[in-house]
């Protein structure tokens, strides 16, 4: 934004600030919108962010779209159409943290902070969205298998840089939770199976120091 700069130049500087902070107000929430990576490179894209206020992470699946309606899978565009579609449709400030599909992971919400995706988890778990509708599409062969296994890698590194192991309790399914009723990732999708998929991406056992510990129990319990 030009601005003439005339007499005033305090009054200048405080209105072009303004301006700006207003423009990132608008994505707060919403500021890795835009960007996708493979797995690899999430996995350095991630290697410097505080993930220590999360405890888990929840998986979902799209259901609409479905793999067929995306036969080519994700665009940035739709990202931005979604990011959209949360905010002025439904005032949400943030959304899912991720999405996936057979290739890569596509940023929504900013990793660093809690976003909305599950009722009882979005306090402290990292909301993953999976493409795909997988109470119909099959998870375990074609694209659907595909979708999965990046997620699961997805994850993986996640919980890698989060230093927590892969169980049933650090990775959630949306059905989890005791305020929804729906099948979310879908009820093709055993869970044990998709656990073991992303313990079979994680390496030896991650560790956390003392206070590391501490820490992550005091951000659970709000006592940050």
């Amino acid at each position: 934004m030009a601005v003439a700069c005339i007499g005033w130049p305090w009054a200048c500087f405080l209105f072009t600030c303004f301006s700006i902070c207003s423009q990132s107000s608008k994505n707060m929430g919403f500021e890795i919108v835009g960007q996708a990576w493979d797995v690899e490179a999430f996995e350095g894209y991630i290697s410097d962010i505080s993930l220590g206020w999360a405890d888990s992470v929840t998986i979902h699946h799209t259901a609409s779209p479905s793999l067929a309606q995306r036969p080519d899978g994700w665009k940035l565009q739709h990202m931005r159409n979604i990011a959209h579609y949360y905010q002025k449709k439904l005032g949400w400030s943030a959304g899912p943290h991720l999405f996936t599909d057979e290739d890569e992971v596509y940023g929504m919400s900013s990793l660093w902070r809690r976003g909305i995706h599950a009722r009882s988890f979005n306090s402290n778990s990292i909301g993953v969205e999976m493409l795909g509708n997988y109470d119909s599409e099959s998870p375990s062969s074609g694209r659907g298998l595909d979708v999965i296994e990046t997620t699961a890698q997805v994850v993986a590194a996640l919980l890698t840089r989060m230093k927590l192991l892969a169980t049933d309790k650090t990775i959630l399914f949306h059905r989890d939770d005791p305020k929804t009723s729906k099948t979310c990732p879908g009820s093709l999708i055993n869970k044990s199976w998709f656990v073991s998929k992303v313990q079979g991406y994680m390496d030896d056992a991650p560790t956390m120091t003392l206070e590391e510990r501490v820490a992550r129990i005091e951000n659970h319990l709000n006592l940050s």
